[in-house]
């Protein structure tokens, strides 16, 4: 297989036709960090330097800032986040990224990272920012799919891959630039161990090929061993306490490492801790078992022309019914619906076939109290979820919706706190929490308030040896004090403590189906659309009547029937005039607005505020018709390429568009997450639907913030924030179909100049 970086001139890894071929000299001096909110650094004093082409594996317990430090040796820790930073960092003799691709970091939570809407484009996308040639992309883009074991299309949405696909699409991303210096954030936590072991072969490849001065951080240190050289280990206060030779350090320092709950290779998995937080009070409600029949989920992934693609995700051939007292791991490959069952089993999916019950009613139709009452559910990627305002406030959440706010509560939250170490923080924000506490505080959000049934994905992932103590020793009792625990995990000793074993396989691929025809506005570019959709403000503007406002309207609508016929072979697109309907809905309203406050406050004149009401149809339809046929992706590539405009803006423009099409999913995450803990939306309170609604908005919101800042962390990690000449992976071409557009849309302001 050819790997990421190798070939001649032009090809991975190089910058203007030249070729790097040796690794980084990387220089910390003193680097101190600490965050805004926090009393204490995150990072103490960091001094070290790595030679090029030296291979570090980074440790540390859990929360000691090791996907801080990777931050600051790529220089991108006041890209996102704001806070007090001392100290320096050099890689050969400059500031971090002063080069466009020199530094490939792979982030903690790889989704965070996704800046293209399919999988080649993202691959694409640090090429274009170190300035290949077009003509070099395809062939080191599918030797980067290939070398993590990516086998889909190139063209699938980004949107449809499982969290461990999405970990090695952002591998791949990586190693596609060769970078001097390579930075891996625990890039085999969620993967099983086939995969894991693929994606380790994927990496010693590209260090084969390339002498890459790499840093590693993982919590599970054996696989890693015979690949790097040498071993930093950071204490849970931030400071570097070991260095040295990677085999030197293990049997020097075996014991420190032990206490400091690294998981030292040879060592067996510690005994879990014994806990009495909260599970020695099991409440009566515990014998309402939630079980499923054997069942088959469908996910469904929405296009950016807003049609859908469904496909089964998960597949279960017998039934399931985690009872009282009992441990039940879903165990499989990367990919194989462990994540799509639990989501079945907390409501978030409807099955296909097969049904998922509790107390003889489908779970996903259980009011959001009734839901909360049988399960708590800990995601796959517990910073998607959080929603109080501090570390305590989120873990009295669901105790609260159900109406408990006694002082016994509060305590037994401190004690939860407390168990899982993460005591002192119970006034800071989570969203500021690393990765494994935030992981940790979910399972306390989830078990504090004693649902019957638990359910956790991936609950040991990020876990140093003591937490993972901590964190498998709750489960056992909260087991043994009746509560039911359904884990989706790869991790082996918790596998090996449960009572029962599923195990999934990725179902059978259907045949993909065929291509839809394209609607005709379809096959137009994206200036095209845009434009067409401007020229209706003034064919809105010019009518003076109703009368003709109404016939400018109604050439619209022919224009709009004519715009979304799909004529041709192939399948029929489906929902095209419901969607376009949904979209216009807002219009409707805010025509109805502006006939109503112009009738109001113009003398009660039925005919100017009817004429009011269709200006803004008329602006608005052509919006709703062909806005969302717009590709951000292919938006990017005409703007710069065809009007010249600027590269950053217009790349920038083009990921947060692409962003935007994943808002619905973070509205459901976010619903989701408010639903399982007994906030969901009560429409028979119309004044509790507004409030919820308003603040799954402003969750919404401070997602989407969140969401910008890891993109912008990612962009410029892979090369945008220093590209100084930018090429592009795909055309902009003009077409017939872009003129016909153009055409078509300036036929109402004609037909309003005409009447």
């Amino acid at each position: 297989m050819a790997q990421p970086g190798a070939g001649a001139r032009g090809g991975v890894g190089t910058v203007d036709g030249t070729a790097r071929v040796k690794g980084g000299h990387v220089t910390l001096k003193g680097v101190t960090w600490r965050p805004f909110g926090r009393r204490e650094p995150v990072l103490r004093d960091v001094s070290f330097s790595l030679v090029p082409g030296e291979r570090v594996l980074l440790v540390g317990p859990s929360g000691s800032g090791k996907s801080t430090l990777l931050r600051a040796v790529a220089g991108l820790l006041e890209t996102a986040d704001a806070g007090e930073l001392s100290g320096s960092v050099a890689i050969d003799g400059h500031g971090p990224g002063a080069r466009a691709g020199e530094i490939g970091l792979v982030l903690q939570e790889p989704g965070a990272g996704v800046v293209a809407s399919s999988v080649g484009r993202d691959v694409a996308f640090g090429l274009e920012n170190v300035g290949m040639p077009r003509a070099d992309m395809p062939p080191a883009i599918t030797a980067a799919v290939a070398a993590v074991g990516l086998s889909m299309p190139l063209d699938t949405p980004t949107g449809a891959l499982s969290g461990g696909e999405t970990q090695r699409l952002a591998l791949a991303g990586a190693l596609a630039l060769a970078p001097s210096v390579l930075l891996l954030d625990e890039p085999t936590a969620m993967l099983d161990p086939g995969h894991a072991a693929q994606v380790r072969a994927s990496v010693e490849g590209a260090l084969a090929a390339y002498p890459i001065t790499t840093v590693v951080v993982e919590h599970v240190l054996g696989p890693w061993v015979e690949l790097v050289d040498r071993m930093l280990v950071l204490d849970a206060d931030g400071a570097l306490v070991a260095d040295g030779p990677v085999g030197d350090v293990l049997v020097g320092e075996r014991q420190r490492l032990l206490d400091m709950g690294i998981w030292v290779p040879g060592a067996p998995p510690p005994d879990p801790l014994a806990s009495g937080a909260v599970v020695a009070r099991p409440p009566n409600r515990r014998t309402q078992e939630v079980a499923a029949t054997s069942l088959s989920i469908d996910r469904t992934t929405r296009l950016l022309d807003g049609s859908t693609r469904t496909h089964t995700a998960a597949r279960l051939d017998r039934e399931l019914e985690p009872t009282a007292g009992t441990a039940t791991a879903l165990v499989g490959p990367s990919g194989s619906g462990k994540s799509t069952v639990l989501l079945g089993f907390a409501g978030a999916l409807e099955p296909a076939e097969g049904s998922i019950d509790a107390a003889g009613a489908p779970v996903s139709e259980l009011s959001s109290r009734e839901l909360a009452t049988h399960v708590g559910w800990v995601p796959q990627w517990s910073s998607s979820t959080i929603i109080g305002r501090t570390v305590l406030d989120e873990v009295l959440v669901a105790s609260h919706a159900l109406g408990d706010e006694s002082a016994e509560r509060v305590v037994e939250a401190h004690a939860l706190l407390t168990t899982l170490g993460l005591s002192h923080l119970a006034g800071a924000d989570p969203r500021e929490l690393s990765g494994g506490e935030q992981r940790r505080l979910a399972i306390a959000s989830a078990i504090l308030h004693q649902p019957p049934l638990l359910l956790a994905d991936e609950p040991t992932v990020g876990q140093d040896r003591h937490t993972w103590a901590a964190v498998v020793g709750l489960l056992d009792a909260y087991r043994a004090g009746g509560g039911a625990v359904l884990v989706s995990t790869h991790d082996a000793a918790l596998i090996e403590r449960s009572d029962h074993v599923v195990e999934l396989t990725p179902p059978p691929k259907a045949p993909r189906p065929p291509e839809p025809r394209r609607v005709l506005a379809g096959r137009a570019g994206p200036l095209a659309l845009m434009l067409g959709a401007l020229v209706a403000i003034p064919a809105g503007i010019i009518p003076d009547h109703w009368h003709t406002s109404l016939l400018v309207l109604a050439v619209q609508v022919v224009l709009a029937c004519l715009a979304l016929s799909a004529p041709g072979a192939g399948a029929r697109p489906t929902g095209r005039l419901r969607r376009v309907v949904l979209r216009l809905l807002p219009g409707v309203l805010g025509g109805l607005s502006v006939g109503w406050s112009t009738w109001l406050l113009g003398g009660h004149d039925t005919t100017t505020a009817f004429t009011a009401a269709l200006r803004v149809l008329i602006i608005v339809l052509p919006s709703a018709v062909l806005l969302p046929l717009v590709d951000p992706d292919r938006l990017g590539d005409h703007l710069a390429q065809r009007l010249r405009m600027p590269a950053r803006p217009v790349v920038a423009l083009a990921a947060a568009l692409q962003r935007v099409h994943t808002f619905g999913a973070v509205w459901s995450e976010i619903s989701l997450a408010r639903r399982v803990r007994g906030l969901g939306l009560d429409a028979r309170r119309p004044v509790a639907m507004v409030r919820d609604l308003a603040t799954v908005t402003f969750g919404l919101l401070v997602r989407t913030l969140r969401m910008a800042a890891d993109l912008a962390v990612a962009m410029d990690a892979r090369g945008f924030a220093s590209a100084s000449r930018r090429t592009w992976f795909a055309t902009a071409p003009w077409h017939l179909a872009d003129t016909l557009v153009v055409l078509g849309a300036l036929v109402p302001i004609a037909a309003a100049l005409l009447l």
